[in-house]
């Protein structure tokens, strides 16, 4: 029984089919594509749309939907304030909402968005919705919707009301495979660069895996008698060793290790993984480091001895948490003394600091 209606054991069987097949679902698409389908079905309705977006400011709406034309979205912007089943909705968190719940008949009719859809052929005539309460940082309403003038009963709100925690938990399930995915997407793009990479290995020395750049780097800067075939470099394999020993006597920072060339230097952090049982597993963060040049002297003489630290390194393209790990500052320490830099040199950003720092290291 929901909202006082029995649903009838057929109802019953369906409800629980689809909070089964929504266990699975972690992609938003396949969810309103697939997992939807037999709800549309069971409540009578032909189309559906999932909006989901962030709580910050001014965040955009992320529409995905069955069976409405792109145009109707792509216009919803600008008739936003048209929208009367998304301020019912956010007034009612996790309660289902017949149209006739929202607004009256006659301005229904009126309503732009109604008119827009009628317009696009893709006629709204009734609704049925919901504001999914999802937590996490993020908003999300479900609306369903029928082509034809046949109001939404209240056995199809029981329906969809005694779904709301399964869709719910779904749709979350959904956002967070999104920012994983999102995550392993920068930090793919982040390690195809070639003068970083990652080596994960126990704490023996042997390799479980690495990133693709990672062979390159141990090429050019290990010797071929200082390569291991299955393990690290035996000078890398020195430093794990000098890690596992500090780690045990309690210090739980390894020192980074460091080899350095004419104008560049490779630098490896060494980043204990917890483990319960068994032997410990290492993860070493490999990176090549341009070595800094110091700043000209019509530059130097403009500025701090600490501001000419930073400049220089900003001149070479380092970000504010690389400059700031180097200088042993931190990084909003770095952002105000970069400010002070731009308005003491007269540029007005990184970009042209980096441009007037390499004009002076030319001209030198």
């Amino acid at each position: 029984m929901a909202n006082g209606i029995s649903l009838r054991s057929h109802d019953l069987r369906k409800m629980l089919e689809i909070s089964a097949s929504l266990v699975a679902a972690r992609d938003a698409r396949g969810l309103i594509e697939v997992t939807f389908s037999p709800l549309l079905s069971l409540v009578g309705a032909e189309r559906a749309a999932l909006a989901m977006t962030s709580l910050e400011r001014e965040a955009k709406l992320d529409w995905i939907d069955k069976g409405l034309p792109d145009a109707f979205f792509g216009a919803y912007e600008r008739m936003e304030t048209s929208d009367f089943v998304l301020g019912a909705v956010q007034s009612n968190p996790g309660v289902v909402l017949r149209d006739d719940q929202m607004i009256d008949r006659r301005s229904f009719h009126r309503n732009e968005l109604y008119q827009w859809a009628r317009a696009l052929d893709a006629p709204i005539e009734q609704v049925m919705a919901v504001m999914l309460p999802v937590g996490a940082g993020f908003q999300s309403g479900l609306s369903l919707y029928r082509a034809r003038p046949r109001p939404f009963s209240r056995r199809d709100q029981a329906v969809l009301q005694g779904l709301i925690p399964a869709i719910t938990e779904a749709v979350r399930n959904c956002w967070s495979s999104a920012k994983v995915a999102r995550w392993d997407e920068v930090l793919a793009a982040l390690l195809a660069q070639e003068d970083r990479a990652l080596i994960l290995v126990r704490s023996s020395g042997w390799e479980l895996d690495r990133t693709a750049g990672a062979g390159g780097l141990l090429d050019r800067w290990f010797a071929p008698a200082e390569l291991v075939t299955g393990r690290l470099p035996r000078p890398l394999l020195d430093e794990l060793a000098k890690a596992g020993r500090a780690r045990s006597a309690g210090d739980k920072r390894a020192r980074p290790w460091k080899r350095e060339r004419r104008g560049v230097s490779l630098r490896v952090k060494f980043l204990a993984l917890s483990q319960p049982r068994g032997e410990p597993s290492w993860v070493l963060v490999l990176r090549e480091v341009p070595d800094i040049p110091p700043l000209p002297e019509p530059l130097a003489a403009m500025l701090t001895k600490r501001e000419r630290a930073v400049a220089a390194r900003a001149g070479c393209g380092w970000d504010d948490k690389t400059i700031a790990m180097d200088v042993r500052n931190d990084p909003e320490t770095v952002k105000k003394q970069l400010k002070s830099i731009y308005d003491k040199l007269g540029v007005r950003d990184r970009r042209k600091l980096m441009l007037l720092v390499h004009e002076a290291w030319f001209a030198a």
